[in-house]
């Protein structure tokens, strides 16, 4: 069964995550890790779901604002992320020396950067009190039966891959535009696609 882990992205560089290139990682410590505590990249599966929402930084989204949303598609072995030919050049694969043991991958993501979206557009039984996070660490207590839902919405509602830039970069290819989808786009995937198997 699929959790949702969810926290506040204080700082959206378009570093962690990396939505960038066709694929969205998640490899620099979030939370925990250093202090002894397991963090969300060693404790997230594949299939599981990763939600980052705003905070008060100027870097950051504010406040109720969903930023990013990614099925974890694979889970590599940092070492293995750091040799893998796909993610050469990218700004997250690097060795910083902070201990990271995992990086997770996401080809099936939904990006929204500075153009994140508010948390009241979500249908009101997805907008709980349980869906976001704040202050500090995570939470992973999202109801399956809702994260399933809120997938779907997303996926029926939206092109998957970035809907803007990061909220603390400059712009760097124009103004993004949020990809909605229209009737009759193909809408399939969300929380029932097949993940590939983790390395």
């Amino acid at each position: 069964m699929a959790t949702l882990f969810s926290y506040v992205v204080d700082h959206d560089l378009g570093f962690a995550p990396n939505p960038h290139s066709g694929y969205c990682t998640l490899v620099h410590c979030k939370f925990g890790g250093v202090s002894g505590r397991r963090n969300i990249v060693e404790l997230a599966d594949v299939g599981d779901w990763v939600l980052g929402t705003g905070g008060q930084n100027k870097d950051s989204a504010g406040n109720g604002k969903l930023i990013y949303f990614m099925r974890v598609d694979e889970k590599l072995r940092f070492k293995d992320f750091l040799a893998d030919r796909r993610f050469h050049g990218r700004r997250d694969c690097l060795d910083r020396g902070t201990r990271n043991k995992f990086a997770l991958i996401s080809r099936r993501y939904f990006y929204f950067g500075k153009n994140a979206l508010d948390i009241s557009e979500l249908p009101d039984d997805l907008a709980t009190t349980q869906l976001v996070k704040s202050g500090p660490g995570f939470r992973r207590d999202y109801p399956a039966a809702k994260l399933k839902r809120l997938a779907r919405w997303l996926a029926d509602n939206y092109e998957v891959g970035v809907h803007g830039d990061p909220c603390g970069q400059k712009e760097l290819h124009g103004q993004r535009n949020v990809k909605k989808k229209t009737r009759g786009n193909d809408a399939s995937g969300g929380c029932d696609a097949t993940s590939r198997t983790a390395r």
